[in-house]
């Protein structure tokens, strides 16, 4: 009896073991642990279908130049750069808010759903400003939500971004004016908040970054992490952040922006309890149960050939 069950146990034993060594070979399937969706090098403007664009580096968000006066080309941190004057920017849909007519709840479009990046982000930019301009938020990248199709921009919500703080603090918020901001909403926690406790250098090239992780929000100057402050929810807000309709880069502010690039941190939504063994371990396992079961068949039929009653 042993030996007829000899290769039922060998072909579980190969089964449980191609599936403990499986997590050796996932390296190669989740490997890519961020994307950048986004990367603008403002080197250059050119005329498209939709007006006047700086390039995407990845060929997909491509950014619109907007504004009475459209941000100026000059020399930036690498090569060019686009100047903004307070009142223009550039614009990076993700989707458009459409209604025929208009319905009680917006409809939407969708235009760069890679820029809606739902749990941990990184925003970077070389930026170099003069002066603050006189607004709350001097923004260098803002991600904004249309909660209605009047799509004004005083009607527009702050959901992800990296700005600079200046004007006159509103509802009791205590900063240093020119202090690096960084923010997200979240479904769950709402609106949250950080800022450095000290203002950006000014008349200088310096590198700023806005990262969401699995440990909060943080600032980095030039690559060092900066000393911050909770001005608005918490430093780790729970939940996925708000989907939005439109990145800006520039709004409100007298900054020179280079090198603009938005990466996600997790876009393969692998957690530490999640396993997945990939569809390359799988067909390893079917193809080797196959090949057992094959032979097993094959052994039975000959012995069965062999044993069976001669006439």
């Amino acid at each position: 009896m042993a030996q007829k069950n000899s290769i039922p146990k060998i072909l579980v034993f190969c089964l449980l073991t191609l599936t403990l060594l499986s997590p050796i070979f996932l390296p190669s399937i989740t490997a890519q642990s961020s994307i950048t969706v986004g990367e603008w090098t403002m080197d250059q403007i050119k005329p498209s279908d939709s007006g006047t664009i700086t390039p995407d580096s990845t060929g997909i968000n491509h950014g619109i130049l907007a504004g009475e006066v459209e941000p100026e080309l000059v020399d930036g941190k690498y090569d060019k750069a686009l100047q903004f004057n307070g009142k223009n920017t550039v614009y990076v849909p993700i989707k458009f808010v459409v209604g025929f007519p208009p319905m009680s709840q917006p409809m939407y479009v969708p235009i760069s759903q890679n820029l809606d990046i739902q749990k941990h982000v990184q925003i970077s930019a070389w930026i170099y400003v003069p002066s603050l301009y006189d607004a709350t938020y001097n923004h260098i990248v803002t991600k904004c939500n249309h909660p209605d199709q009047a799509c004004d921009w005083q009607n527009t919500l702050r959901v992800l971004g990296l700005s600079i703080r200046a004007g006159t603090p509103e509802n009791g918020e205590q900063y240093v004016q020119g202090a690096l901001s960084g923010y997200v909403e979240t479904d769950s926690g709402g609106f949250n908040e950080i800022v450095t406790t000290q203002s950006v250098p000014l008349n200088q090239w310096i590198k700023v970054e806005f990262r969401r992780d699995t440990t909060g929000m943080h600032l980095y100057l030039n690559g060092n992490e900066q000393t911050t402050t909770v001005l608005h929810g918490v430093q780790n807000p729970k939940g996925s952040i708000v989907n939005g309709t439109e990145y800006y880069f520039g709004h409100d502010s007298l900054t020179t922006i280079d090198n603009v690039k938005i990466v996600d941190l997790s876009p393969l939504n692998v957690t530490e309890d999640a396993f997945d063994i990939g569809p390359n371990i799988m067909i390893a396992i079917i193809a080797v149960a196959l090949i057992f079961a094959i032979a097993w068949l094959l052994r039975r039929a000959i012995q069965l050939w062999i044993i069976r009653p001669k006439i």
